[in-house]
């Protein structure tokens, strides 16, 4: 299953519809730290596919205002269409695969070591 790509708010706004719960990845095709990020996250997709969404920033401010997302990567969680928690990437830092790990497993009991 190929890993879910959504680019504005109305594709974000569907694939959540469905309710469930949901980690998505806000990301930069053009940040350093975002695309050294990626393998991990998809990693975790891969082991999780009805779990993970990308959310690409690129031309869309619109995507990062709406959740207040100030650096890239991002993740956010939502369980039934409605944010729950997030896990911030760091400036000049982003995020680490050990951060996703922990943070999946705080989310979703069960679901961050795969």
């Amino acid at each position: 299953m190929k890993l879910l790509t959504v680019e504005n708010r109305g594709q974000l706004e569907q694939a959540l519809a469905g309710g469930g719960n949901r980690l998505v990845l806000f990301y930069s095709a053009y940040c350093p730290f975002c695309l050294g990020f990626m393998p991990a996250f998809e990693k975790q997709a891969a082991a999780h596919p009805d779990l993970c969404i990308k959310a690409c920033t690129d031309g869309s401010e619109e995507l990062e205002d709406l959740f207040a997302v100030e650096v890239v990567p991002t993740i956010l969680f939502f369980e039934g269409g409605k944010l729950s928690k997030r896990l911030d990437g760091k400036l000049g830092r982003g995020l680490s695969a050990e951060s996703l790990a922990a943070f999946t497993a705080a989310c979703v009991p069960g679901q961050g070591k795969k």
